[in-house]
């Protein structure tokens, strides 16, 4: 009978281990504060069609309630590649490029959780900004068309997209980790605009702590 009581008690743990797992997930993730780090790939191209793979880093604040979050980012991509600008009579001129920073703002769904397993997906707005933008003055052969290029540079160089995403997030305690992936359609007069943007990210999110005043 011993050996039956001992059999029995170690099954009823196992059974309940994942459901306490859960529990401790849910009060770990609902009405929570996550500050998280990132990495991962940007992949673009920009108007004449020069696809970019580019490393990128970043830094999040995720502000959580049962089943919905609000997503704040900020991220920096490492790239030289090059796009166009053309002025008024249909010219064109190559632009060297280098760099970007995007920030995004995004509302998150949290629909259903497989233990500390949690997908999500969720739309928002990403403001990119191009860092460093060079016309060669070689190529101007009418001194009038330096201001109108530069001008147009600078109009081409940031713009605010639409984004979809969607990641799963496994949570250990106050840390998680995620993986996601985030899809910006083209825009017109921007240099990102030969074809969509696609970025895949991972990283690492910590809870800090509570996202609601406990005070009475």
């Amino acid at each position: 009978m011993r050996t039956v009581r001992s059999m029995i008690s170690v099954l009823a743990l196992v059974a309940l281990t994942p459901a306490v797992s859960a529990a401790q997930s849910n009060r770990l993730f609902e009405n929570a504060w996550f500050w998280g780090a990132k990495f991962g790939i940007m992949n673009f191209s920009t108007g004449n069609n020069n696809s970019t793979t580019a490393p990128l880093l970043g830094a999040e604040w995720l502000i959580t309630r049962s089943r919905a979050g609000l997503y704040l980012s900020a991220e920096q991509a490492f790239f030289n590649t090059t796009g166009y600008v053309s002025d008024g009579t249909g010219q064109q001129y190559n632009v060297a490029l280098k760099d970007s920073r995007r920030y995004t703002a995004a509302l998150l769904a949290f629909p259903v959780n497989w233990g500390t397993l949690r997908p999500y997906a969720g739309v928002g707005f990403s403001l990119n900004l191009i860092q460093h933008a060079t016309v060669d003055p070689s190529q101007f052969t009418d001194p009038d068309q330096v201001d109108v290029v530069e001008n147009q540079v600078h109009e081409e160089r940031d713009r605010v997209s639409f984004l979809l995403m969607g990641g799963v997030q496994a949570q250990y305690r106050r840390f998680s980790v995620f993986g996601q992936a985030t899809y910006m359609p083209a825009r017109a007069n921007f240099f990102f605009s030969g074809r969509s943007t696609y970025i895949l990210e991972a990283g690492l999110r910590y809870n800090v702590g509570s996202s609601i005043d406990k005070s009475p």
